[in-house]
């Protein structure tokens, strides 16, 4: 398990893989604007996921990302517990599948484009 990284001021994935390390997984330590945080594949499966929105829906893209900076991030401040990030990890599973299915279907090479996320 990578060192525990203060995770405050980041996003809901960021929250989730500070959880208990035999449910969120955490593979490894990786950078967010400047700042060391906690890498799992769920976080690599979202951002692969924004990554092929901003590339293909840059309209869709904008207005998800909007929605996702004015209430991702002050929910993810009233996670504060390792219970409460594991719970986030759990409700995001069927998301992160949705986001898995978008990827393999609009990318020639999911898996590579997925690895590469905070590499």
């Amino acid at each position: 398990h990578p060192p525990f990284t203060d995770y405050k001021g980041h996003y809901l994935c960021t929250v989730a893989a500070s959880g208990s390390e035999k449910i969120v997984k955490p593979t490894h330590l990786g950078y967010r604007h400047g700042n060391e945080i906690i890498i799992n594949r769920q976080l690599q499966i979202a951002n692969a996921f924004e990554e092929i929105i901003e590339r293909k829906f840059k309209k869709t893209h904008h207005s998800i990302r909007r929605f996702y900076d004015k209430y991702g991030l002050n929910l993810s401040r009233r996670i504060t517990s390792k219970h409460a990030s594991n719970l986030v990890y759990i409700f995001m599973k069927p998301l992160e599948w949705f986001f898995l299915i978008f990827i393999y279907l609009f990318e020639k090479r999911p898996e590579e484009l997925i690895r590469n996320q905070y590499k």
